[in-house]
């Protein structure tokens, strides 16, 4: 009888192969700046218990392109903004609609995220 491992147990499991790929990626593409691996859990209906997509940092033209379409439909602008920056993993986070939904949509607003600054009160 198998035992069904637990989400810690899963995301322990795939972090050394995680950390490869990015090293990996890093590798193949010097400019890329930055490199998110986002996990999704799969749910007992889903192929895999575990999704992972790598994600690089969007460029200029690709986040104008995002807040273009957040204006009109937050769902389509970050799944453009996923599909845009998607480089590597299991495209079925992007593709399938429940995993884009409920899974991959809630972390993807993470490769956006600022930087810390402030402006100098002289």
């Amino acid at each position: 009888m198998d035992k069904k491992l637990t989400q810690e147990e899963l995301l322990e499991k795939a972090t050394a192969d995680i950390k490869a790929k990015v090293e990996s990626l890093r590798k193949d593409n010097p400019k890329l700046k930055q490199i998110y691996p986002i996990i999704v859990f799969g749910d007992e209906y889903d192929e895999k218990p575990v999704y992972v997509g790598y994600f690089k940092q969007p460029p200029f033209t690709v986040f104008s392109k995002y807040l273009s379409a957040m204006e009109s439909n937050q769902a389509v602008a970050m799944r453009a903004l996923a599909t845009d920056c998607f480089i590597a993993g299991d495209k079925e986070l992007i593709d399938d609609d429940s995993l884009f939904l409920f899974g991959l949509m809630g972390q993807i607003g993470k490769i956006i995220k600022v930087r810390n600054g402030q402006l100098a009160n002289l």
